[in-house]
């Protein structure tokens, strides 16, 4: 999700909610990251109180994120039926390369 949410401006427009709602989750994810770099271990960085519940929730909200992505792709290929010949990968290409469609 990050390469299109951080690469395609036109798919942040397009999404402007589940935009932040992800840059609100890679800022979390990377300061969670961050505060177990310290841990002397992986066991005793992710038993740390509430890294666990955190992850779960940021799980959680990517779940939603993508639902919301694969519920827009979904509108995109009503109204171009060709686009339904194309993965959801090349799909998200195409339209973060669009510039101005007309």
């Amino acid at each position: 999700l990050e390469s299109i949410f951080v690469g395609s401006e036109d798919i942040r427009k397009q999404l402007p909610a589940e935009s932040a709602s992800f840059d609100a989750v890679n800022a979390a994810f990377c300061e969670t990251m961050w505060s177990l770099r310290d841990a002397p271990s992986a066991l005793a960085g992710c038993s740390a109180p509430g890294v666990l519940e955190g992850l779960l929730e940021m799980d959680e909200k990517l779940d939603r994120i993508q639902k919301s992505l694969d519920e827009y792709l979904e509108t995109k290929r009503q109204a171009f039926p060709r686009f339904y010949f194309l993965s959801n990968d090349d799909l998200l290409e195409i339209l973060g390369q669009a510039r101005d469609p007309q």
